[in-house]
């Protein structure tokens, strides 16, 4: 099939989407699909993740991502796709979704959109929640990573949507060693520095633990708006040097592989792609009982533990810390990993994508 990918950007550190999208596309191209990859961004821009050098740029002719650029480029960004003659489109997320469904609006060009949000995250902008709504209008297919998350969805999207698990490949011997050093080991949490990502929660929990067990760290991979946030919390608890914000990092297997624990504190998720893979790499997990998405993939001790907040989110999830770190012998009997992983394979995930765009295609012209 010929494909148009499009996102709003593949040049800075990115976060779980950036990366599917990056997986997906250097899939389908290897399995022989004519796939072009498009970006609000200048074409020339590289590709934080390891997007296949030989799949070329679409041009979209914008010079610098603003929502003003985003649309006055859309006139020239609905010519260059429709002059690919593409037998399908598939944009990730709402930042390029909603733009290219009114591009392409009443072109007849089979269009899917990838959501990989929960409606909590449309929270605090309604206007993006309307558009949204709008796009789901002119969109052929949706795509969410999760029967759950679907279903939070309205019934509009809801009977457009098409459960496709995020793919996650882990090689057998990637696995961590959960037992570490004596009297040492480090939690590791993956994600955004947002608020959805509440690591302000887990810095408090750490704070309550970090005296009974000097020779634990904590490391939180990611960036974003709460860093200073994050910083300042780090600082009143005294956590300089026990706490610690790397950034983005290239290679999160390496991360996982050295750590004993990982700990996802999110308020909600779609479907998180880094707890899968921590799990995948054998690390016990910790994470809300009350988090959708969190919630479907720790199951309470088997790969890890689910903690019940009540009114004390910090110390809930310190408690459920603290008994993983006080034991070793429970820990490697977490360390399972995911209770479904060959739903999760790059293999079977592609082939779930190519039934799903042979489908639109037919879906919108009857071919």
């Amino acid at each position: 099939m010929k494909l148009v990918f499009a996102i709003k950007a593949l040049s800075v550190p990115g976060g779980g989407a950036e990366r599917v999208f990056v997986d997906i596309a250097n899939g389908l191209h290897a399995r022989g699909h004519d796939l072009q990859v498009m970006t609000f961004e200048p074409a020339a821009s590289g590709s934080f993740y390891d997007l296949d050098a030989s799949i070329p740029r679409l041009d979209s002719g914008v010079s610098k991502i603003t929502k003003a650029t985003q649309l006055l480029s859309l006139p020239r960004v609905r010519s260059r796709i429709l002059a690919a003659k593409p037998d399908a489109v598939v944009a990730f997320m709402p930042s390029c979704y909603v733009p290219l469904a009114a591009a392409l609006v009443f072109s007849g060009v089979p269009f899917i959109a990838s959501e990989h949000n929960v409606p909590a995250r449309y929270k605090s902008q309604p206007l993006s929640w309307l558009s949204m709504k709008a796009a789901s209008c002119f969109a052929t297919r949706f795509t969410a990573v999760s029967d759950q998350m679907k279903r939070q969805y309205p019934e509009i999207v809801q009977r457009k949507m098409t459960v496709l698990p995020n793919p996650v490949d882990i090689v057998a011997d990637a696995q961590a060693d959960v037992v570490g050093a004596p009297g040492q080991g480090r939690i590791i949490a993956v994600g955004r520095l947002h608020e959805q990502k509440d690591h302000i929660t887990l810095i408090r929990a750490f704070a309550k633990l970090a005296d009974e067990f000097p020779g634990w760290t904590v490391r939180i991979l990611g960036d974003g708006a709460e860093r200073d946030r994050l910083r300042q919390e780090i600082s009143r608890h005294n956590l300089d040097g026990r706490v610690e914000l790397p950034g983005t990092v290239r290679d999160v297997g390496a991360e996982y592989r050295a750590a004993q624990i990982y700990v996802i504190p999110s308020r909600y998720e779609s479907y998180g792609l880094a707890t899968i893979e921590a799990l995948a790499h054998g690390l016990p997990a910790v994470g809300f009982a009350d988090c959708p998405g969190t919630n479907e993939l720790i199951r309470d001790d088997v790969n890890g533990v689910l903690v019940y907040p009540d009114d004390d989110r910090a110390g809930r999830l310190a408690d459920a810390m603290k008994r993983l770190m006080a034991d070793a012998d429970a820990r490697c009997r977490l360390a399972v990993g995911p209770l479904d992983s060959q739903e999760h394979s790059l293999f079977s995930i592609l082939d779930r994508w190519e039934y799903l765009l042979g489908d639109a295609k037919w879906h919108e012209t009857g071919m």
